[in-house]
């Protein structure tokens, strides 16, 4: 199973506001093995913020897309998923 995470998705790769902890980077991909009869699997990832003196844009939503696949088959299982929330104010 192919996975993709993409955090700040709507915005260009070099100014995205939101980073993975672990790379550094906007966005995650893994190829899963699933086998029946294991277990569940589950991944924690923990993402944060720029600093805001880094971006410009403070008002829009962070979207966050998230893809499951059969890889070499082309089959997208849950595919390009928007996921926005809005939070309180943070006083940047």
């Amino acid at each position: 199973l192919d996975v993709e995470l993409q955090l700040d998705r709507l915005k260009p790769r070099l100014s995205r506001r939101v980073l993975l902890l672990q790379g550094h980077q906007p966005s995650w991909h893994e190829e899963m093995t699933l086998t029946p009869g294991t277990p569940p699997q589950c991944h924690n990832l923990t993402a944060y913020l720029r600093d805001a003196a880094e971006f410009k844009d403070k008002l829009s939503a962070v979207a966050l897309s998230l893809s499951l696949a059969l890889p070499g088959q082309g089959l997208v299982l849950y595919g390009d998923t928007l996921v926005q929330a809005q939070v309180g104010g943070t006083g940047l």
